[in-house]
């Protein structure tokens, strides 16, 4: 049965330092307004957060985070999933490069595979999504959660 799963996004989230039971905590220059990253941008974020929010448990957030362009498309193909993320994000290359002026942040595409039993995604990345990340200083992370088959 085919349960593996993958999806990706483009995050800008505050640069800091971890501090221990804080986890990242941004510096002054991190701190930004999610609501500011969507005007200049003109994309709605699926998830976002500002330096003070409070979290779910009561606690507060360290740092900002501004979540966009989730891509589940062909559920195991990530270079299709990273294509379809920056499709919206590369001709705005001029405005991140003044975000990250202004602003003390990173810019991040992340890879959330879900994998189950033997069953793996294709990882692979081509010339236009290393180019996105090369000119925008974008790192790319995988948050990966592996199941057993069972589960």
């Amino acid at each position: 049965m085919e349960k593996t799963t993958s999806y990706t996004y483009f995050s800008i989230e505050s640069n800091g330092e971890s501090k221990d039971g804080k986890g990242l905590v941004a510096f002054e220059k991190g701190i930004f307004s999610p609501e500011d990253m969507t005007a200049l941008l003109g994309i709605q974020p699926f998830t976002s957060w500002a330096y003070g929010d409070k979290r779910a448990d009561g606690s507060i957030f360290p740092f900002s985070s501004w979540n966009a362009e989730k891509s589940d498309i062909k559920r195991l193909d990530v270079k299709a999933q990273c294509r379809d993320t920056i499709k919206k994000l590369k001709n705005k290359i001029p405005i991140l490069h003044k975000i990250k002026e202004q602003y003390d942040v990173n810019f991040v595409l992340v890879i959330v595979p879900s994998i189950y039993g033997d069953e793996q995604p294709y990882m692979d990345f081509n010339k236009e999504v290393i180019e996105f990340c090369y000119f925008t200083g974008t790192t790319i992370t995988t948050d990966m959660y592996i199941y057993s088959s069972e589960e």
